[in-house]
């Protein structure tokens, strides 16, 4: 089966095209480089030089597909311009669900994201759970109305359903979409981590290959116009950083209150108001990471077969895969 997909590249598409690759499927691969050596290696990937805002080369790369998977976005919490995250996210998806339904691809897979939720308040969040609270993240929003467009083409006849993964974690492509990844590497090398000192927030972790089978399951059985939580355990901080210690002894976790790194964020956004360079975080992060977001992934389970990892498995996997590859 021919199955076009964008966002090969990054942290969830890689793994993703490999083992569509792998099953014995012929992918598409839409990519803006295709000298990039992020790049999967798969004799079934085929490699289509173009991007998500240019219609043409989307018409090229989806052409003879029976299924579509669309993963690719701007997915960083700051941008210089804003509307980056409008123009990539929005505008891209619009083009990819344009070309879907003309070129009458059976099925379609759109990477969307736990953070359209919003904070989660007594239980954990389900999908069904509406957002209590207005967007503040132009990443959120533009995701968001994302999820209207697919909708609103799921109606019009196309067979599409939304996946909506939390925090992603486990071995793969060091990204932004990666920072706890990037922590652990920062661990194993002995270097500071310094960590939100609310020990008591939840957060929820997804295993990367939970949430890579987790795109196909919703191929294969998901229902069109519906959404999928793919999440894994909810825990607290106190409970990430107790785990991470049992695996990496010395660990450096230094506990810092978020009233503290508000004020190193708003500092950081005037060092980028004089020198243009991407804050390391800003307060609106600061917000975001400590307020509770826990998951309900039961509809994901029930429907799809969905697997859940657990997360003491799958940080020891992470860690062991950083060893092996030199931390690389």
């Amino acid at each position: 089966m021919k199955i076009f997909l964008t966002g090969a590249t990054g942290y969830i598409g890689y793994p993703l095209a490999l083992k569509l690759a792998e099953t014995g499927n012929i992918v598409h691969a839409l990519v803006r480089n295709p000298q990039s050596p992020r790049i999967p290696q798969h004799p079934n990937i085929k490699i289509f030089p173009g991007d998500i805002n240019d219609r043409p080369s989307i018409s090229k790369a989806i052409k003879g597909c029976e299924q579509a998977y669309h993963v690719a976005g701007f997915s960083r919490l700051w941008a210089k311009e804003k509307k980056s995250f409008y123009e990539v996210n929005v505008t891209g998806t619009q083009h990819v669900l344009k070309e879907a339904f003309e070129q009458g691809v059976k099925k379609l897979v759109y990477t969307s994201s736990c953070s359209v939720f919003g904070p989660s308040y007594k239980e954990p969040t389900s999908e069904k759970d509406p957002r209590v609270i207005s967007f503040s993240s132009d990443y959120d929003l533009s995701k968001y109305i994302c999820e209207c467009l697919v909708k609103e083409y799921a109606h019009r006849g196309l067979f599409a359903v939304i996946v909506n993964p939390s925090r992603v974690y486990g071995p793969g492509l060091n990204s932004k979409s990666n920072p706890i990844t990037s922590m652990i590497m920062r661990c194993l090398k002995k270097q500071y981590v310094f960590v939100p000192s609310c020990k008591s927030v939840l957060g929820n972790y997804a295993f990367i290959e939970d949430v890579v089978c987790g795109h196909i399951a919703a191929m294969q059985s998901g229902i069109s116009a519906e959404r999928y939580i793919l999440g894994g355990e909810n825990l607290s901080y106190h409970e990430v950083f107790s785990i991470l210690h049992k695996e990496i002894k010395y660990a450096k976790l230094f506990m810092i209150s978020p009233f503290i790194m508000k004020i190193f964020g708003g500092i950081q956004l005037i060092k980028t108001l004089l020198t243009g360079m991407e804050p390391a975080y800003t307060p609106a992060m600061v917000d975001r990471i400590t307020n509770n977001t826990a998951y309900n992934c039961q509809k994901a389970i029930r429907q799809l077969g969905y697997h859940i990892t657990p997360f003491t498995e799958g940080i020891h996997q992470t860690i062991e895969n950083l060893k092996k590859n030199n931390y690389a």
